[in-house]
């Protein structure tokens, strides 16, 4: 299988490691900054010998030598480097997010079963885990905490916690939000009206962070990465006062 490779930021290098796991061979790669010696740098270390800065002749190339693409450059540019993908009939895997602007995501529904959408965190062991420990254990409310730099950056970066929440609950709707200048909370429901409580605090020193309590345990997902499943408490003396700490 052949790969093409669109963007040549330093998050290439993950995918391409992930791409040649999968036994993808990389065929060639391509920047729209004319300027980027980080595409060099790329092509030497993985010995890409086709290097493109002109999209349509890349796009067109890879249709030829039978290349899936994958997209990882910058927003601004993903609109139409789908564009031509899709002339082409082509299969893409994308970087999040797609767009900023929801209108754009239209054009491309009739192709969405060639485009793949690079929300990988729902691959997480820590995820599956939990996934299933809900399918026989029915949460009380979740929590959510999203440490972001500002409102900019909840679409490009909480989206990851957005696909996690759609993988284990499906849809969900928001049905009240209060604005800060420090924070945003938002109180959403699923369709089974199980509540999750949202808490965007910007600029805060925490890991985004899935808090689930259930009827006689609870269960963390901080970072993400990790889960830990406390089921009881522990009262400890600490000179004049009770500390309690879960234990699992």
């Amino acid at each position: 299988m052949k790969l093409s490779i669109f963007g040549s930021s330093n998050i290439i290098i993950h995918h391409i490691n992930a791409a040649k796991k999968n036994s993808f061979e990389i065929y060639s790669i391509c920047s729209s900054n004319k300027k980027s010696k980080n595409i060099f740098t790329i092509s030497k270390k993985y010995k890409i010998k086709k290097i493109f800065f002109d999209l349509k002749s890349f796009i067109k190339d890879s249709k030829e030598n039978n290349c899936s693409v994958l997209i990882a450059g910058r927003i601004r540019d993903n609109y139409r480097v789908l564009c031509e993908c899709v002339k082409y009939n082509l299969k893409v895997l994308i970087e999040k997010p797609v767009f900023i602007e929801t209108k754009k995501y239209d054009y491309f529904t009739e192709f969405k079963k060639n485009i793949f959408i690079g929300y990988n965190r729902i691959y997480y062991s820590s995820v599956i885990i939990l996934k299933k420990i809900l399918l026989t254990n029915k949460p009380l409310n979740i929590t959510i905490r999203c440490p972001e730099e500002n409102k900019g950056s909840i679409i490009t970066n909480s989206c990851h916690i957005f696909s996690i929440l759609y993988f284990l609950f499906g849809k969900i709707k928001i049905v009240k939000k209060i604005n800060n200048k420090n924070f945003i909370l938002c109180l959403a429901k699923t369709n089974k009206n199980l509540p999750i409580f949202i808490n965007f605090n910007f600029n805060s020193p925490e890991n985004f962070s899935i808090e689930i309590n259930l009827k006689n345990k609870k269960i963390e997902l901080k970072p993400i990465e990790k889960i830990f499943i406390y089921e009881k408490l522990q009262k400890v003396k600490y000179r004049n006062t009770n500390i309690y700490i879960y234990l699992g």
